[in-house]
């Protein structure tokens, strides 16, 4: 008998298919708390100008502020989901809540920035309980196939409004606030959540004889850690250095050596078999390809925005509001046609979507206004709603409910691989361009030959990080002649280093719609929509 049958504790009385009782509160619980972590993966975004001049940093140390949240995420996600289900998820979910808010906490109080990125490091761990819990929480609160799709449908549309609503909210914080608010904020919500939860979430069915694999988790994340750090250290120490090879080899091994591990053991970190599934392996090339494109993307326009097009972090974040909106409305939709579009069909053609709206965000000149990104972003911002809804849903039928924890967690490492590779991969490459533009138009410049070779590094390294213009106005005074000159260089520079990332994003999106599509036509066809687990 399927774990799906068995009636807990508080279930409703007119039926076994009928939402259990209290499953209303379980999706406010489990959608305010994804709605938080989703929330702190973009938020970043509307502060990362305020951290780079409060702690001085480089691009380097802003990826990581995004990064050491994401790498967490995707390496700890499958070992807290198998954890879940055999020691109770609710019981996970509660601690979930008190990492995270305990970590927000101390994250207001950071005094440089690598107390900032080790604390959002262990933020990602609470945050990684939390996603491992969700989709297996809501799986057994509404039994029913019809109702459980309209509950997906609202925690997709929750998911993707707080993924890209984060620099709306963040920088209507930041203005206000300060940037050491977008932490403070998560801190009463928190202790909210945490009550419910104890007094009111009722426990799910646990799988008492699953184990836990820690050295698959230490491998993943020994993998992603080291390719990462060597993605956003390859434009300093030279992509051909010894340092950057060796990284590269470490990566390679690790997750080699994760995947060869995941054969063997007894009790792999997540169920191998899921990768014979019809349309698995189009799933997870989707659910990789959407968070390292636009999403990834999106932390570098928001810096564009408030740099280099001079809007305040409130400013900037009503301008990237087409993303949220268009996802809001694209997920729910998806949720619900899903059941009469075929899998294989509807995900590459919203992986289009997105790779559309990479190509037009792409082409912005000096002179255009910010409403040049906007159908990239109306466009791009459906893909990834429809995409949050559909590979959720489609999660579920890669596992039993017992298994619900190690499918939508398996998915959930995807999304936070895909992030944290494109954010080091893109910010990479919008570095790399921005200097090179930078250090080419500053020696053009007949002023060149006044400015001391220091203040030249520091304006090609600034550019570099991201900080567009505003980076002219640390120059001392005696250089305000060349100042013009030096915003226009800058604002050039900035401008290729983004459309150099945007059609990055937009290669990787086309390369995955036809990986996708390939996958798909390839593995065997998925006779029906999504409508229960297996």
């Amino acid at each position: 008998m399927s774990t799906a049958t068995i009636t807990p504790p508080g279930a409703a009385r007119a039926g076994s298919d009928g939402p259990r009782r209290g499953a209303g509160l379980v999706l406010f619980m489990v959608c305010s708390a994804i709605f938080m972590l989703m929330l702190d993966a973009t938020v970043v975004s509307a502060t990362l100008a305020d951290i780079r001049t409060d702690f001085n940093t480089s691009i380097d140390g802003l990826q990581w502020v995004i990064d050491a949240y994401a790498i967490p995420l995707a390496g700890v996600l499958l070992t807290f989901a198998t954890v879940g289900d055999r020691y109770g998820r609710k019981r996970m979910f509660v601690i979930g809540m008190v990492v995270f808010t305990a970590s927000s906490l101390a994250l207001s109080l950071s005094e440089t920035i690598l107390q900032l990125n080790i604390l959002r490091a262990v933020q990602g761990v609470g945050a990684a309980m939390l996603f491992a819990t969700a989709l297996p929480l809501l799986s057994v609160a509404f039994p029913d196939s019809a109702k459980r799709a309209k509950a997906i449908g609202i925690y997709g549309a929750v998911m993707a409004g707080a993924s890209v609503a984060g620099p709306v909210l963040g920088g209507l914080l930041v203005t206000q606030f300060g940037w050491r608010s977008v932490f403070t904020i998560n801190i009463p919500i928190g202790l909210l959540i945490i009550a419910l939860a104890v007094l009111r979430m009722p426990e799910s069915p646990r799988t008492p004889d699953r184990r836990t694999d820690w050295l698959g988790s230490l491998l993943l994340t020994g993998g992603l850690v080291a390719g990462v750090y060597g993605m956003t250290r390859g434009n300093a120490l030279g992509w051909g250095s010894a340092t950057i090879l060796t990284l590269a080899a470490l990566a390679v091994a690790l997750l080699g050596l994760f995947l060869v591990w995941q054969f063997r053991t007894a009790h792999p970190l997540f169920d191998v078999s899921m990768l014979k599934k019809p349309g698995f392996a189009g799933t997870a090339i989707v659910s990789v390809a959407h968070m390292a494109t636009l999403m990834a993307a999106s932390n570098y326009l928001a810096l564009f925005l408030i740099n280099t097009l001079g809007y305040t972090p409130l400013q900037m974040g009503l301008r990237l509001l087409p993303i949220s909106l268009a996802a809001l409305v694209a997920a729910p939709l998806a949720a619900i046609y899903a059941k009469r579009i075929p899998i294989p069909i509807a995900l590459p053609a919203t992986m289009a979507l997105v790779a559309i709206g990479m190509v037009l965000i792409s082409g912005f000149e000096p002179g255009d206004a910010w409403t040049h990104f906007v159908p990239g972003m109306v466009i791009g911002g459906i893909g990834l709603g429809a995409i949050t809804a559909i590979t959720q849903a489609a999660s579920l039928t890669f596992a039993s409910t017992a298994n619900a924890g190690m499918s939508s967690a398996t998915f959930g490492t995807l999304r936070q691989v895909g992030m944290a590779i494109g954010v080091a991969g893109l910010g990479a490459l919008l570095s790399h361009t921005a200097k090179d533009r930078a250090g080419t138009g500053f020696d053009a410049l007949p002023q060149a030959g006044q400015i001391p070779a220091g203040l030249r590094e520091q304006f090609v390294d600034g550019v570099g990080a991201g900080a567009g213009s505003s980076v002219v106005h640390a120059l001392p005074p005696e250089f305000a002649g060349a100042a013009t000159a030096l915003t226009d260089t800058a604002n050039s520079a900035s401008i290729d280093g983004l459309n150099a990332l945007a059609n990055l994003g937009a290669g990787i999106g086309v390369v995955a719609v036809i990986g996708a599509g390939l996958a798909f036509t390839f593995g065997r066809r998925l006779a029906r929509p999504v409508t229960q687990p297996v």
